[in-house]
């Protein structure tokens, strides 16, 4: 699938720019840093188990994926020193993921892209990850015990892969202070997923179907 193929591609790109990218210490960088990169390693392992036809698991790493990235802009943009604090003693975060995404997207400015997201398909991914209804009926083919490959999902989730990917790039370069060093990158790469990415006429995964 060349959709696929794109994804690595744009994540093989990501992994060669943040290796060695430095930022300042901090419980705020550390944190949110660590969340970032672990966002990104999901994102690797959905497309290796996507070259793997690993369909179940592939399903089941959206939820993390997602919420990796949304609690990391939280961190780094939101959350008080007490809050960082407390998370880091307790391993609890003191909001809810609601609350976070409510704070994120207010601090960045983003439009409600990532709630639109939730709103679509949180339940659906809860269910992929602890292997509900979503993830049983998509367990039979043609009677037999096989994933029912569905390819418009199958972009639906790469989009999301992709966007969060070149989000979480963005900000780990924020952190770094890199941005002026990145800049030309950044651009290539926001222009690269615009022609083949976003420009598709079909884009399913805010919309992963509901069964």
């Amino acid at each position: 699938m060349e959709f696929l193929k794109n994804t690595r591609n744009l994540l093989a790109i990501i992994d060669k720019e943040v290796d060695g990218i430095e930022f300042e210490a901090g419980d705020r960088n550390r944190v949110s840093g660590a969340l970032f990169d672990v966002a990104l390693d999901h994102a690797k392992a959905i497309v290796v188990l996507l070259e793997n036809k690993i369909y179940a698991s592939v399903y089941a790493l959206a939820r993390p994926l997602f919420e990796c990235f949304v609690r990391a802009t939280w961190v780094q943009h939101c959350a008080s020193y007490g809050e960082i604090a407390h998370l880091i003693k307790k391993d609890e975060f003191k909001l809810n993921f609601r609350q976070m995404l409510d704070a994120v997207e207010k601090n960045r400015q983003w439009e409600e892209t990532l709630t639109q997201v939730k709103r679509g398909v949180w339940k659906s991914m809860h269910s992929f990850t602890h292997g509900g209804l979503q993830l049983i009926s998509r367990r039979f083919k043609d009677e037999s015990l096989e994933h029912n490959y569905d390819e418009l999902e199958i972009i639906g989730l790469l989009q999301l892969v992709a966007l969060i990917s070149f989000l979480s790039f963005t900000e780990i370069v924020g952190m770094s202070g890199a941005a002026n060093e990145k800049d030309k990158v950044l651009n290539q790469l926001y222009d690269s997923m615009c022609s083949w990415c976003f420009n598709q006429s079909v884009n399913q995964m805010p919309g992963i179907s509901v069964v």
